[in-house]
């Protein structure tokens, strides 16, 4: 009966640990915009528009680059440390401020777009 209740209980124990080490850990297909408002670029030309939108794109497809590659390093050092030391899955780093800032860069291009409809450019 003691070796039923250890292995229970060493399985809700890896079990919880998977589950809580990939909480904050997602691909940049699933990172959500953040609003940002459109008055730092109401008073921008049409060019300058297009200009800003042509940065935040590049830096956001840069971000969301970043965003994948730490979200698939978790997944191997996720896999790893259960494999080897399941306890270490609760010190892996996740990739929550990478998506943020990504976030923050796709909302900023959002706000450029819909300025840059509203000035009819």
């Amino acid at each position: 009966m003691l070796n039923i209740n250890k292995c229970l209980t060493f399985g809700v124990a890896i079990s919880l640990a998977l589950i809580l080490s990939g909480c904050n850990n997602v691909k940049s297909s699933e990172v959500i915009s953040q609003n940002v408002s459109t008055y730092e670029y109401s008073d921008m030309t049409c060019s300058q528009l297009e200009g800003e939108m042509v940065f935040l794109k590049n830096a956001a497809n840069s971000a969301g680059n970043v965003v994948d590659k730490k979200n698939s390093s978790a997944k191997g050092k996720n896999a790893a440390a259960f494999i080897l030391f399941w306890p270490a899955l609760f010190l892996i780093d996740d990739n929550s401020s990478e998506a943020q800032q990504y976030a923050r860069l796709k909302g900023e291009y959002e706000a450029v777009q819909r300025t840059h409809r509203k000035n009819d450019c």
